[in-house]
């Protein structure tokens, strides 16, 4: 049972009794709990970033998705909050840029095409290439709000991102709490 929404605990009174439906949502609750949302995702395929420009990095590969939030054709660098489950989401991303000596890579977590303060990193190029991760954070999502990963390159040219099977542009999050 996945893509259940956050339950309302039943507020018990004297005379009632345990019926079907209480146990229900009983079960319900202690499933979500269970499974609550979260989402893995990453690059399979390389992008060119601009020069001195942030930019949402595409996830086409999204292994953990269980309440659908994400599309791998669609908007591929957001997650989207889903109905019935707003809160707290647990987010952290990173940005694998290609080797290149000149310069600096940074990342950011954007809410809605905003950057959220605190969930940006900057380092400067080491010519190897190289993941720069955001902080882990809590973040407040509605139903509808978007989460993404960009990442921002000073090269001087256009720079693409690095696919290696041991590190590659993702973005993770998990539900926390409401």
């Amino acid at each position: 049972m996945t893509g259940l929404p956050v339950t309302t605990p039943y507020s018990w009174s004297v005379a009632d009794t345990f019926t079907a439906s209480i146990g229900n949502g009983i079960r319900d609750q202690l499933t979500f709990l269970q499974k609550p949302p979260n989402f893995v995702g990453y690059q399979g395929v390389t992008q060119s970033l601009g020069n001195q420009v942030w930019t949402p990095l595409g996830l086409d590969q999204a292994p953990t998705d269980p309440y659908g939030g994400h599309s791998t054709t669609t908007n591929t660098s957001r997650y989207v909050c889903q109905s019935g489950v707003g809160g707290w989401y647990t987010v952290c991303g990173v940005y694998t840029p290609n080797g290149n000596s000149t310069g600096f890579r940074a990342v950011r977590i954007q809410v809605n095409g905003a950057p959220v303060p605190g969930l940006g990193a900057y380092l400067p190029s080491m010519g190897a290439e190289l993941g720069v991760v955001t902080p882990t954070k809590d973040v407040f999502l509605n139903p509808g709000d978007y989460v993404e990963v960009c990442g921002w390159q000073s090269s001087g040219g256009s720079l693409g991102t690095a696919i290696d099977p041991d590190m590659r542009t993702g973005l993770w999050l998990r539900y926390s709490h409401a």
